[in-house]
């Protein structure tokens, strides 16, 4: 699996902005240099972290971005629902007659499971704090 550029433009949108002072309201043209982000693509993921509630935009001559809650309430899986609604392996549709369909997509529905545990599990706080030891699990249950 390999994730969108989109999403990884997220995760540093969200990474930059978590290490900027709170009431600093940050341009997008700032933040597509510092970012190595195209600065239109740059323009419609923020536009859409705004819609799923992430930032909040200042319009004008002084206008640009800042983060609408704090880092330690945003998680990597709410990054990843800004450009996917639903995180999802697999559809759990079998086939009549297949018998090994249900014992395959349970395990799989424990991977997705675990997948989305550790995306809730890690916030932006954390990701700008050098020292933290992040926890996560890679046991499926």
């Amino acid at each position: 699996m390999k994730l969108k550029n989109e999403i990884e433009y997220v995760f540093r949108i969200l990474n930059y902005l978590s290490l900027q002072d709170k009431d600093r309201i940050v341009t997008s043209t700032e933040i597509a240099e510092n970012e190595n982000i195209p600065h239109l693509f740059s323009i419609r993921v923020l536009k859409k972290m705004e819609k799923k509630g992430l930032l909040k935009i200042f319009k004008g001559a002084n206008g640009g971005y800042k983060l609408n809650k704090d880092p330690k309430e945003i998680t990597l899986r709410d990054a990843v629902e800004t450009i996917e609604d639903e995180i999802i392996i697999k559809d759990r549709g079998c086939v009549a007659g297949q018998t090994s369909c249900s014992v395959i997509f349970k395990a799989l529905e424990g991977v997705e499971n675990n997948f989305l545990n550790n995306l809730d599990k890690v916030n932006f706080k954390e990701l700008t704090c050098p020292h933290v030891d992040l926890k996560i699990d890679d046991e499926i249950k």
